[in-house]
């Protein structure tokens, strides 16, 4: 005879769900805030400003809460019933079961995504993670209530839940912080390709924009932008190319003399990787402007 698969809930098993869903995707977050507040960007803007780390910290609670409570009603109720469903009709351990349910459910949402351009397996891995440690939580109250003989309230949950994501947090945020300081995360760095490779036609990401750097020194500009804070104007022109390589922290750029022709542009800084090389220029604040690409497509 088969044992009886205990399904009696806490009365709160939304509300551990929800609340562990958004500590670990807080933790996640604060992360990634305390990473890219530590460096500059791919074109050397530097982080967000002080206004918008204040919009994170007034807008994340809210939002997360919310995550969470979707999260819990798509993913970790679910699985857990599809679990103890299955356990009634089959041998295992309810968290074998549950691990099971988790990754199917993750499988059936990641394709849906997959429908839509996105990654298989990068979805699937992170939608079935998502709903390990909520499950986990889920069993651990459950195991605390048999243990005591009563149920949790919602408001033993919050003050148990709560603590423990702080905690998670700041531990996530030392990391990071630690990984920064350590360069095992740095900061993004600039190929330093040779005055050869940067020969050729480079063309913008809006399909307007076109440069031709030839061999012979010549430099052709098609409705390249140019401009300061205030405006921005295209230029069509010739003239002559010269490249100034990488010098330590100071990035390549590709400068142009347009002598007469009524083309104000500036130089332009090397960025991109290795394999796709880019020519960037920054319009507008420093701090946050627009960013014009230029993207190498081949000889000229």
């Amino acid at each position: 005879m088969r044992k009886p698969v205990s399904s009696e809930g806490t009365g709160s098993d939304g509300t551990v769900g929800m609340l562990v869903c958004a500590a670990q995707t807080g933790a996640l977050l604060a992360g990634v805030v305390v990473v890219e507040s530590g460096r500059t960007d791919a074109y050397g803007r530097p982080p967000g400003s002080a206004l918008g780390l204040v919009c994170v910290l007034v807008f994340a609670p809210p939002l997360l809460l919310l995550f969470g409570a979707v999260h819990t009603f798509v993913m970790t109720m679910p699985a857990d019933l599809l679990a103890r469903a299955a356990l009634r009709r089959a041998d295992g351990a309810l968290w074998q079961w549950q691990c099971g349910s988790v990754v199917a459910l993750g499988a059936v949402y990641a394709a849906g995504l997959a429908a839509v351009g996105a990654p298989f397996l990068c979805s699937w891995a992170w939608i079935s993670g998502s709903g390990a440690l909520p499950l986990l939580a889920v069993a651990w109250f459950h195991r605390g209530e048999r243990r005591r003989g009563r149920p949790y309230s919602k408001g033993d949950v919050w003050f148990r839940v709560l603590p423990a994501g702080f905690l998670l947090t700041a531990a996530v945020m030392a990391a990071c912080g630690a990984a920064l300081g350590t360069g095992a995360v740095g900061a993004y760095e600039a190929p330093s390709p040779t005055g050869e490779a940067m020969r050729g036609v480079w063309v913008g990401e809006d399909g307007r924009a076109e440069v031709r750097l030839q061999a012979d020194g010549r430099a052709v500009l098609s409705a390249v932008p140019y401009g300061d804070w205030e405006e921005e104007g295209r230029c069509d022109g010739t003239g002559t190319w010269s490249y100034v390589p990488e010098d330590g922290a100071v990035r390549g750029t590709v400068g142009f003399d347009l002598a007469g022709e009524g083309c104000p542009v500036g130089p332009w800084t090397v960025g991109g990787t290795d394999e796709r090389l880019e020519l960037y220029d920054l319009f507008g604040d420093p701090d946050g402007g627009a960013v014009r690409v230029l993207v190498r497509q081949g000889p000229g």
